[in-house]
């Protein structure tokens, strides 16, 4: 392992009394890093090995990548913060490996993994190749180029750092609430990034756990996913509900908040105006797949044309068309048609 790896390691920071930023490093990852955040149920000094262990269990929130870099970093966090994993319980935020990839590695049997329903539900069926099979198909259909049972999924990091085992969930719903130490975590459901993304708010203290659906210098993935048949209108939907809950500390999944929460919605929400714009531009006259509109839609990546973009990164595009075009069919702004199982886009 190298120094800058070791370095890492080491980084953990209290955020606000007894909650600590863990920074799971994401190896050839644009994300570069997860914020997995601890919350300690027990009262007194909270730093590294001191205090006294009295109150009631500690919460992990999120967990990184199925991998050994990852699962080093978690640890080695755990154990010189004095965490007991036979006294902590986590809570998944969303589906996506990156957050609950490590969930079998560091889960103890006492803990109680919670999550909501409809995630724990693909993120459990995510674990055999059979859904990414299904998936396939489902892209297939908006054009992707998939034929079959296609080997692409493997280089998928759904598939490659994700769970390897199904995980044993305790299913959580809209105003949960989950008691840790002294905060009130309230569930909030905020789908749109994922079908059943949640979020957690203590509403007396202002601090929302807020995982991948406000991030800041990068916009969260919205795509087509099981229940999520027009995910930018849930999405959107979602960023509105959060606005109201006017935070004063906000902790997310990625990164750190530069600007201010609203003003971050607002940004989020004219990025996704200015694209729906772009999508309508790129059809003009034309009739296209999404597969075909995302190759022409502007992507903040470093390869000089759409053919050189790896797999993965065209599958991520893929979706995000499939979103955009999807919203605009629904408002009827564009046509939708089928011809030999795969869906045509156009506009009114």
């Amino acid at each position: 392992m190298n120094d800058d790896m070791k370095m890492k390691k080491t980084e953990f920071q209290e955020v606000a009394e007894g909650i600590f930023r863990i920074p799971i490093p994401l190896p050839g990852n644009p994300l570069k890093e997860l914020n997995a955040w601890l919350v300690m149920g027990r009262s007194g000094d909270h730093a590294a090995g001191k205090g006294e262990k009295e109150g009631g269990r500690n919460l992990l929130v999120d967990t990184g990548f199925n991998r050994p870099e990852c699962e080093e970093a978690l640890k080695h966090a755990l154990t010189e913060l004095g965490v007991d994993m036979a006294e902590t319980d986590i809570f998944l935020t969303h589906l996506h490996s990156d957050h609950c990839g490590l969930t079998k590695r560091v889960a103890h049997p006492a803990s109680v993994v919670y999550m909501s329903e409809a995630d724990g539900k693909i993120m459990n069926a995510a674990a055999e190749a059979e859904y990414w099979y299904g998936l396939d198909a489902e892209f297939a259909s908006y054009g992707f180029p998939v034929t079959g049972k296609r080997k692409d999924f493997k280089k998928h990091p759904g598939w490659e750092w994700g769970p390897r085992e199904t995980i044993d969930f305790t299913p959580v719903g809209e105003g949960a609430v989950l008691q840790v130490g002294d905060y009130r975590l309230r569930c909030v459901w905020t789908p749109g990034h994922t079908p059943g993304h949640m979020c957690l708010y203590d509403e007396d203290k202002g601090i929302l756990f807020c995982a991948d659906h406000v991030l800041y210098d990068i916009t969260p993935n919205i795509t087509v996913e099981d229940e999520m048949d027009d995910p930018l209108r849930l999405y959107l939907d979602s960023l509105e509900k959060v606005k109201a809950l006017d935070p004063v500390l906000v902790l997310t999944g990625h990164r750190r908040p530069p600007v201010s929460f609203k003003d971050r919605i607002e940004e989020l929400e004219a990025h996704h105006i200015a694209r729906l714009e772009e999508v309508i531009g790129i059809l003009g006259e034309n009739t296209m797949t999404a597969y075909e509109v995302a190759g022409r839609m502007a992507w903040d990546i470093k390869y000089d044309s759409w053919e050189a973009f790896p797999i993965a990164q065209k599958w991520f595009a893929t979706g995000e068309a499939i979103a955009h075009l999807q919203y605009l069919y629904y408002e009827n702004r564009v046509n939708r048609f089928e011809i030999d199982d795969v869906y045509y886009y156009s506009n009114v």
